[in-house]
């Protein structure tokens, strides 16, 4: 046959273009199979890699160790095998300020953030004789979001037990009378924060829920006392006994005391909630008292000690925190404010070296603004600091000391600064000595605060304490007094021998006041133009990814 009849025969044409479709669909086939096997390959990579950067920021000094460890758990084994393995561990700034590729700065302290990039040979299962296998790539960024629990006010050195007992009893709403041993020992206990709100829900019979669902109730201070008494042994279980059936007190609201951050929405009685965080039994009861939904006012009788004092009155409100719990968890940022407190002293002792018979009045007055603590910066936990650490600013309250009239509507208008009104101090038929004076130690820039790893495992309490406050406050106030003193209605000017005696009455007073007004703030966890401050722990648990 010629080659013109061959080209011209037009048998069998299906065959041969079904031949070659069919031939061209295989090699498309062929195609198609290993680029969406690289396209899954790739994905999973990727996957693997943003597991393994999440893994790595986690813990920085051991962020190759985890990074593999999560490949490995990802499926990708092999791939570690046969390709390159980069992890990089460096700080991200989460400034707006600066391009999202120039957030990222390797090998710089604080470790914060874990770049892991892999790459590594991908699979050809029809090309492979053909082609070498094409490179595949992945690349992850995370950060961790350090969180730092922290409590702002705990001052239990030491007690009073007659003024613990009195505040105390007042503001839980309870009758409670326990000695300063038993205060001592209550001071001593510790309980873990989280095992204190599950036995708190049981008392109160919830079952269910979130830990964010019961910081929403309110406990009575007696449910909060039978709570922590689920939890110790000993004499502390008695003691807390005595004061839970002592009555079922104010109620308080717990969202007050405890502020758990992303932590409240875990479950009650979750066993994998974990929370290094164990709190001073007396701590708690304090903080509770001082938030308790009672009216906050307490006036006391005390008895005195103090010689020629004839009376020693004290009125004392507490105002609304403005904002976060006693005990806080939360990032860089996280701020805790104290209660601001006004407090109220009247005293009148004999007047004898002034004038036979006759009697002083000194009423004191103290107004103190909120402490506030600020997380400024945190470094998460490595094999060398196992318990990271923490910089928190702390800004004592301002503090007022008067001596002065002050109504009852003024003790309680947070919103007005008391006014100095000058007092009567003597008033006699042939005398009239009135007076007033006002000291003020505000501290203008805050205090850092350092916790080491070794601090925050010893449970140290650290004060900030405002550099301007006076060695005894109540003795620059006693030496800031003006009299106006009137004899016989005459308005004979200020009689030096008048002057020197009520000043020398007064004098012998500023210590032993110094120290009352210590031991009711004290009481309270508070100090005047002081803030105290411990960090339980630093937790990183909470990598994100970020690139």
């Amino acid at each position: 046959m010629s080659w013109r009849r061959l080209l011209g025969d037009e048998g069998a044409n299906m065959v041969l273009l079904f031949a070659t479709a069919f031939s061209l669909a295989v090699i498309l086939s062929a195609i198609s199979v290993d680029a969406s096997a690289l396209y899954y390959e790739r994905r999973q990579l990727q996957a693997g890699v943003d597991l393994a950067a999440i893994a790595a920021a986690g813990d920085p000094s051991r962020a190759r160790e985890r990074a593999e460890a999560a490949l490995v758990d990802a499926g990708l084994g092999r791939a570690l095998d046969t390709g390159v393995l980069e992890v990089t561990v460096g700080n991200y700034a989460a400034n707006p300020a600066l391009q999202p590729d120039r957030r990222f700065t390797p090998n710089i302290a604080p470790l914060n953030a874990a770049l892991v990039e892999m790459r590594y040979p991908g699979t050809l299962y029809f090309a492979s004789g053909i082609t070498a296998p094409p490179a595949i790539a992945a690349r992850g960024l995370a950060r961790v979001i350090p969180e730092v629990s922290f409590t702002l006010g705990s001052r239990l050195a030491s007690l009073d037990g007659g003024i613990a007992n009195a505040l105390l009893s007042t503001l839980l709403g309870t009758t409670i009378s326990l000695s300063v041993m038993d205060y001592n020992r209550l001071a001593a206990a510790r309980v873990n924060a989280l095992d204190f709100l599950d036995a708190l829900a049981i008392e109160m019979g919830i079952e269910a829920g979130s830990y964010d669902d019961l910081l929403a109730a309110r406990p009575g201070a007696g449910q909060i006392a039978a709570a922590l008494a689920r939890i110790v042994n000993g004499t502390e279980r008695g003691l807390l006994h005595t004061i839970a059936l002592s009555g079922k007190g104010n109620r308080v609201v717990l969202r007050k005391l405890f502020d758990l951050g992303r932590l409240g929405r875990l479950d009650l009685y979750d066993d994998t909630a974990a929370l290094v965080a164990d709190l001073s039994v007396l701590e708690i009861l304090t903080a509770a008292a001082a938030l308790a939904d009672g009216t906050r006012q307490v006036h006391l009788s005390l008895a005195s000690t103090l010689p020629g004092i004839t009376r020693f009155e004290l009125d004392l409100v507490i105002g609304e925190p403005p904002q976060g719990g006693w005990f806080t968890l939360g990032p860089t940022g996280t701020v805790v404010r104290t209660a601001q407190l006004r407090l109220r002293l009247a005293l009148r002792l004999l007047a004898g070296s002034v004038v036979s018979g006759g009697v002083l009045n000194l009423p004191i007055w103290l107004d103190l603004a909120p402490a506030q603590a600020r997380v400024v910066g945190a470094t998460c936990p490595s094999a060398a600091e196992p318990r990271g650490g923490a910089s928190i600013a702390v800004l004592p309250g301002v503090v007022t000391l008067a001596i002065g009239a002050l109504a009852d509507r003024q003790m309680v208008d947070f919103a007005t600064p008391p006014p100095l009104v000058p007092v009567k101090l003597i008033d006699v038929a042939l005398l009239d000595v009135a007076g007033s004076a006002r000291v003020r130690i505000a501290q203008s820039s805050p205090l850092l605060l350092e916790f080491s790893t070794a601090d925050i495992a010893a449970g140290a309490l650290k004060t900030a304490r405002t550099q301007t406050l006076a060695s005894s406050l109540v003795a620059s106030l006693l030496g800031d007094l003006n009299l106006s003193i009137d004899i016989l209605g005459l308005g004979l000017g200020l009689p030096d021998v008048v002057a020197k005696s009520v000043r020398a009455l007064l004098a012998p007073l500023a210590s032993p006041l110094d120290l009352v007004l210590a031991n009711l703030l004290r009481t309270l966890g508070l100090g005047l133009g002081e803030a105290d401050l411990r960090v339980y722990e630093v937790r990183c648990t909470n990598a994100v990814l970020i690139g």
